[in-house]
Order: structure tokens, then C-alpha cells, then sequence
């Protein structure tokens, strides 16, 4: 019984090392996500600066740039809305006043 036990912890312990060699194996050898060079702050479309002035949303408060508003000319003043969901809302809540 002590013989069967020997050989059974041996190959416990071979099995185990053959999984730590094809887990090592297989971490080296996989491939690698191609990341594009590094250009600076400029590069990140997260980066890019708002371009015109800035306008807040009468609807939802958020600031939105004049040149990528939805603009509405009511009562002598442009108003600048960050989607059509909000100039919509703005022009129903005005109808129903």
C-alpha cells in the first residue's frame, strides 16, 4: 500500500508540474495587443478641446460647445442644447407653458 502511495504522489506531483510549465509556456508565448505610439495629449480623442463658447444646457445644465450645440433661436436668444433629445424636451415644456 505504501508503494501504490508513493507512486500516486509522484504523479500528482508530475501533473502539477506539467500544468505550471504549459501555463508558463502559454503566458510567453501569446500574443501581444499592438499599442499605436505615444503623440502626446493631442492624440487622445478623449483630449481634444471643445472648440467655440461654451453654453449651458437649459434642459439637462450640461456645458456644451457652441459650434457642436443644437442651437434654437427663441425670444431674441439662441439657445444652445448638447442633444435633440433635450431641444425637444425644452420645445414641448415651452408649448405646454
Amino acid at each position: 500500500m505504501g508503494e501504490f502511495l508513493g507512486y500516486f504522489i509522484d504523479v500528482i506531483f508530475l501533473l502539477a508540474t506539467i500544468r505550471m510549465a504549459y501555463s508558463a509556456l502559454r503566458h510567453l508565448l501569446a500574443p501581444r495587443p499592438v499599442t499605436p505610439p505615444n503623440r502626446g495629449p493631442a492624440a487622445s480623442p478623449t483630449a481634444a478641446k471643445p472648440q467655440g463658447e461654451m453654453a449651458r444646457d437649459p434642459v439637462c445644465g450640461m456645458f456644451v460647445s457652441t459650434e457642436l450645440s443644437h442651437p434654437l433661436k427663441w425670444k431674441g436668444q439662441t439657445l444652445h442644447f448638447c442633444s435633440a433629445e433635450c431641444l425637444e424636451k425644452y420645445q414641448s415644456q415651452s408649448r405646454a407653458s
